[in-house]
Parts: structure tokens; sequence; C-alpha cells
């Protein structure tokens, strides 16, 4: 068991966050500021849709993981849960070779829940998807792999 901050702290720049980060290959700690968290992923074949471009539910997992992160930012240490979440495709997600860049932002926090937003941005910094969720936070440690 461990706290949040130590649980990021302690992960290999070839680990994923929990075991479907690390198949979707979306690897390494986030970078944590006072907003809220950080993550990046290089698109490979097995991340394109039947169309050639990012798949959606790749880039939803970004936006999940890392509004969830960014919980974290309030300073509390407690693991959470994804209650609801929306989101929305601005324009195709970039081919095999490509880096997205995915921010969460916190934007409130209650005793049980944070309310949170994200966005997705490729190497130009053009937007291609944007998210907001609610996180209930559980009493649940976080874990390692």
């Amino acid at each position: 068991m461990a706290d949040g901050a130590a649980f990021l702290a302690n992960l290999m720049a070839d680990q994923g966050i929990d075991p479907l980060t690390q198949h979707l290959e979306i690897l390494g700690a986030p970078q944590m500021d006072e907003e809220g968290a950080r993550l990046q992923v290089r698109l490979k074949d097995f991340h394109m849709n039947g169309g050639g471009s990012a798949h959606g539910g790749l880039i939803m997992t970004l936006m999940d993981v890392v509004m969830a992160c960014s919980t974290f930012a309030s300073g509390r240490e407690q693991h959470c849960v994804t209650v609801e979440m929306k989101s929305s495709f601005m324009r195709p997600g970039g081919q095999a070779g490509d880096i997205l860049n995915a921010q969460g932002f916190l934007r409130s926090s209650s005793r049980s829940l944070a309310f949170c937003d994200a966005e997705v941005r490729n190497e130009a910094g053009e937007l291609l998807a944007t998210a907001s969720g609610t996180f209930k936070y559980i009493k649940r440690p976080v874990s390692v792999l």
C-alpha cells in the first residue's frame, strides 16, 4: 500500500499506472503540477482505429487517467474512481508515430468528490478532444502493479 504521491514516484518509465495503461503502453508517471497531471503517448499501429487514426477509446482512456491523477493536485492522497465522464472530439487523433499530449485539470473537490477537465492535443498543439469528469474518493489504498 502506498499513498498517491509515493505510488507515482515509484513508477518506472516502462511501467503503466495500472494493467490497462500498461497494456496500452501509456507508460511512466504523469507530470504533476498545482493544476493537475500530464501524460504523453507515442501512437503505435495497435492504437489505430479502422480509419487509420488514433482510436477514440484510447483518447478517452488518456483523458480519464489524467483527470484521475489530477485529483492528487489538491494534496489529497486518496484513490478515486470515475463516476461520470463526458468527452467531445474535435479532429482525428493522429497516426502511428505521432505523440499525443493529455492534460488533466482539477477544477474543484469536496470531501467525497472531485471535478476535473482534460484535453488531448497533438504535437502541433491542435486540440483533438476534451472531457469533463466527476470522481469519487474511496477508501481503497493506491497500490503498485
